[in-house]
């Protein structure tokens, strides 16, 4: 019987050992999300120990009360797995008690088993049957994997990227071996939360590898990975760069540069949305694709931009360029960044002059 369960459970086994690999040499991966994905690991393993235990206790009647507990510790973790994914990607400021809510309802309600078979019971013959909220401890992992799903579409994926579909197929095989386990019995649930946390984690890595680390944008990688993929695509093009970076690092330091940077790259980021893709090229450029051609709304993303970037201190010069239809996207990029240095131009033309007027303000003064 032990050889047919290890048997049972040995893929899982076998991805919970080298995922506990891979996340503990992979230090710099999320500090804190990694604590969440070990959540799911020890979950995972937890199942696995449960079930060994749970289907010897299962043979002996007289060991009733440790086949409830193993069960009920079963029903809990496998919400608390899955609860693990959902911590990792849900935003740090989403992240509360209030989601550890129905996995603590898992747990009060199957705890019941041990004075009454609301939850779960077991007859005369010491067959398992499952109560009135029997089905609990699998609704509860369903709405986490729904949430799942909803918080990766809205902030991890872009346009046709591998992910989204990576982390749709998981969920539908997370979905369905719940049902399995509903209606068979089993512990596929285990392997396909197991299996779904090695796809998200490669996700989210591949997903961080195209960051730049310093403002949250898109890097020069992903820009040009991006463009070969949806250049077509592609119906205006912004382009930004900032004023004054050089002389900020040579009066205030480095600091003081990357500080602006970080605070032109929160600006870019809350005026864009699923039809655009944001970009940090090099140095002090940036980068807008448009997927829609309505000019008035590029127009409108161009100018909040400056007004923002102008009111955390700093300043930007911009230029945009639409699409028409057959046009080379490689050309829209080259008109846009012409307006950009043009724009660039006159910033510098203007603060030249109003040195100027500042310095015989001065010495007129002095006079």
């Amino acid at each position: 019987m032990v050889e047919n369960l290890i048997s049972r459970h040995l893929v899982a086994l076998f991805m919970i050992l080298i995922f506990s690999i891979v996340l503990h040499f992979r230090k710099s991966f999320r500090n804190l999300e990694a604590r969440y994905f070990w959540l799911t690991i020890i979950s995972c393993f937890l199942l696995v120990v449960e079930d060994l235990l749970e289907t010897m206790t299962a043979e002996n009647p007289a060991l009733r009360i440790w086949r409830i507990l193993f069960s009920v510790i079963g029903y809990t973790y496998r919400s608390t797995a899955v609860l693990g994914l959902l911590l990792v990607i849900i935003p740090k400021e989403k992240r509360s008690f209030v989601l550890w809510i129905p996995s603590l309802i898992t747990l009060i309600i199957c705890s019941t088993a041990f004075f009454t078979d609301i939850a779960f019971g077991f007859d005369k013959d010491y067959h398992f049957y499952r109560g009135p909220l029997g089905l609990v401890p699998f609704v509860v992992p369903v709405f986490y994997l729904i949430l799942i799903l909803w918080v990766f579409l809205k902030h991890y994926t872009r346009r046709n990227s591998s992910g989204r579909y990576i982390i749709l197929i998981c969920g539908v095989f997370c979905l369905a071996a719940t049902g399995v386990d509903v209606v068979y019995g089993g512990v596929r649930l285990n392997e396909a939360i197991i299996f779904s946390s090695v796809c998200l984690f490669l996700t989210l890595f591949s997903h961080d590898n195209r960051l730049d680390p310093l403002t949250g944008l898109l890097n020069r990688k992903a820009f040009y990975d991006d463009f070969k993929a949806e250049g077509r695509s592609v119906r205006a093009v912004v382009s930004l760069d900032m004023n004054g970076l050089k002389r900020l690092n040579d009066s205030q330091g480095h600091k003081a540069g990357d500080e602006a940077l970080m605070a032109i790259g929160k600006c870019i980021s809350e005026v864009t949305n699923h039809d655009t893709l944001a970009y940090r090229i090099g140095g002090d450029e940036f980068l807008i694709l448009f997927f829609h051609d309505h000019e008035e709304k590029v127009c409108q993303v161009e100018e909040q931009i400056k007004e923002s970037v102008s009111r955390e201190g700093y300043s930007i010069s911009s230029g945009h360029a639409m699409r028409d239809s057959g046009g080379n996207p490689e050309d829209v990029i080259r008109v846009s960044d012409s307006r950009m240095y043009e724009d660039k131009a006159n910033y510098y033309r203007q603060n030249d002059r109003d040195r100027r007027r500042s310095f015989r303000e001065n010495t007129s003064g002095m006079n």
